[in-house]
């Protein structure tokens, strides 16, 4: 019989460990990082993590909607539910929060689109208990009093690049993933302020050895009588200037990562 000497709330610490540490993977080294400007601008296909702080929530349309189990919406149909997905009619539908928001950062601001886990991990309350409460309390307006919160917060979403295509009068993404634990967000502003500092750094050395290189290759004989010195010293100058092409290599690769590096951020 095989001893066990790990208790069980070891075993959930180490879980909650786990899970955090892939949590931080994922929004620090694993996706591409980009802001709300270069995932307007991007062309392909592909999910980027951005910070952003929300402004407010958008109004037009309802911040929920009737699911399936399935969780795909469904529409009234022979006084049941149909469900496209799972193509039949179904009893049991949920509601599920679908809230449009506006985010800014420092480059521009758009519309995300935050759906039900992610806004039931804000709130701590399930799109069913929120709809309840709101009713009990007779709120006016058409949102609860709770989406209050979310106003000025910022936090690091998890963003697919591609437009959501239920909001065609909008550009709006719909968000994967939120990460609130301050220490990841704090990581993540802290390694970006680093980069940024970085390509300051770079870009300034690469203009300092740009203004240098004029007086390396200056050569300014004075009468006929050094010809000969000349051309050693040319076939010197010659040799030198090929070995500071060679060396200015990494140099323009340099200045062309800089360029667009500068056009991400």
């Amino acid at each position: 019989m095989f001893e066990n000497n790990e208790s069980p709330s070891q075993g959930l610490t180490q879980l909650s460990q786990t899970s955090k540490n892939t949590v931080e993977e994922d929004f620090l080294t694993l996706t591409p990082r980009t802001t709300i400007q270069g995932l307007k601008d991007c062309k392909e296909v592909t999910t980027f993590i951005l910070f952003g702080t929300i402004k407010h929530i958008l109004v037009d349309d309802d911040w929920w909607y009737t699911a399936c189990v399935c969780n795909k919406a469904v529409y009234p149909d022979s006084k049941m539910f149909f469900c496209e997905k799972c193509n039949k009619h179904v009893i049991k539908v949920f509601p599920r929060y679908r809230i449009k928001i506006r985010v800014i950062d420092s480059s521009d601001s758009t519309t995300f689109v935050l759906f039900d886990r992610d806004a039931t991990t804000l709130f701590k309350k399930t799109c069913a208990d929120m709809l309840d409460a709101h009713d009990k309390m007779n709120s006016s307006g058409n949102l609860p009093k709770q989406f209050d919160e979310l106003v000025d917060r910022s936090l690091l979403f998890k963003v697919e690049s591609r437009n959501d295509q239920n909001f065609k009068l909008e550009q709006s993404f719909r968000v994967k993933k939120i990460c609130v634990d301050d220490d990841i967000i704090e990581k993540f502003n802290d390694s970006s302020l680093k980069s940024v500092d970085l390509l300051v750094r770079f870009t300034k050395e690469t203009i300092e050895c740009g203004s240098q290189s004029p007086e390396l290759i200056q050569d300014n004989p004075t009468n006929d009588d050094a010809n000969s010195s000349h051309k050693r010293e040319s076939g010197k100058k010659t040799a030198s200037l090929e070995s500071i092409e060679e060396d200015n290599v990494p140099l323009k690769l340099l200045k062309r990562n800089i360029k667009k590096e500068k056009s991400v951020i």
